[in-house]
């Protein structure tokens, strides 16, 4: 205390020590460790940018790599296939849409047509949800009866995850039978599609991605599957490397 009655380094107005006696200002301090921090995340975000897992394809290129001729099942056409409305197919959901049907020759007639849906995206980033039969056959006036997991067996080390549907409009009931490939994992579900997609961009590349549907229409729910596996046992083995690749990843 001086002679004054007023002790140095206080505030003449309110008595309180001044910023040189508290020490620095914790907001201050803060502000920095804001700033510090969000400079850091941006030069990280630079560092990792997702980049393309696989070049882009032409139409051409991806229609080669799947014959007319798959084993056993020989191509009839396009027509005649469930797709989603035209205004959704536009070239911002896909960079490629092949769609055929196939049918083998067997004592006594012909087994299908099986139809063949496959879209496909060399940069994945959920846009191929618009294929998933849940959505594309309702929209299309079908009503979903079934809709359950099932395997395809491609040989003793590897099966296909799928999703197998029954979808009815009436006069027209048709199986299903669909999978997804994200890089090189299978998952069937839309939550563990994104999950899938956003481990590869945690680790630098943007993955690319499938969606596989077959379908036959009939009335034998057993007997539709079975066509339907077949089927897909026979593409897969017929397809060749690059192929068996684009259908189920390296496996």
């Amino acid at each position: 205390m001086s002679a004054t009655g007023i002790t140095p380094g206080a505030d003449l107005g309110t008595g309180v020590p001044t910023g040189t006696e508290r020490g620095s200002d914790p907001l201050s301090r803060r502000k920095l460790l804001i700033g510090l921090t969000v400079a850091g995340t941006v030069a990280l975000s630079e560092l990792y940018v997702p980049r393309r897992s696989v070049p882009r394809l032409t139409d051409a290129s991806f229609d080669r790599l799947f014959p007319h001729k798959l084993g056993p099942w020989r191509y009839l056409s396009e027509s005649g296939l469930v797709l989603p409305p035209e205004d959704q197919l536009s070239r911002t959901l896909y960079e490629q849409l092949l769609t055929r049907n196939y049918s083998k020759a067997v004592s006594g007639g012909e087994v299908g047509p099986v139809m063949m849906v496959l879209a496909y995206s060399s940069v994945q980033e959920g846009r191929l949800q618009v294929h998933r039969p849940e959505v594309c056959y309702p929209a299309a006036g079908f009503s979903i009866l079934e809709n359950v997991a099932a395997e395809v067996r491609i040989n003793d080390d590897f099966v296909i995850p799928c999703r197998f549907l029954t979808a009815d409009r009436g006069a027209r009931r048709e199986y299903i039978l669909y999978w997804t490939r994200v890089g090189g994992s299978m998952p069937i579900r839309w939550f563990d599609q994104r999950l899938e997609m956003a481990k590869a961009n945690l680790q630098g590349f943007i993955p690319d991605g499938l969606l596989a549907r077959v379908s036959v229409i009939g009335n034998d729910r057993e007997q539709g599957l079975n066509i339907l596996s077949d089927f897909v046992r026979d593409m897969v083995a017929t397809a060749g490397r690059a192929g068996r690749t684009m259908l189920i990843g390296p496996h």
